[in-house]
């Protein structure tokens, strides 16, 4: 069974289980967002409700939506031809051994 959950935009508040599924996260990370000062929330007064603004879920998603800075490449218009010396020959002298 595949069900789509959905919410309604036009809703003032949102649970947290309908945040949850908007960014794809377990009902524990939000109320840890809540704790951590990242999500508004309003509670009524003697119930275990919680319920989010759509203004402060929206702030979240905007502040946390990120953008890569585009990388210029520049290549060099011709390489530097290298220089490269013949294997197995040394530039140091070779010791001569007396015994």
């Amino acid at each position: 069974m595949n069900k789509e959950k959905s919410y309604d935009v036009n809703k003032k508040y949102m649970t947290q289980q309908e945040v949850a599924d908007l960014f794809r996260v377990k009902p524990a990370t939000v109320k840890n967002w809540r704790d951590a000062g990242f999500l508004e929330y309003f509670q009524p007064p003697g119930s275990t409700r919680v319920l989010y603004p759509r203004k402060s879920v929206e702030a979240l998603e905007e502040s946390c939506t990120k953008r890569e800075k585009a990388k210029i490449i520049q290549f060099k218009s011709t390489p530097a031809e290298v220089k490269r010396k013949v294997p197995g020959m040394s530039s140091k002298q070779e010791k001569k051994w007396r015994i």
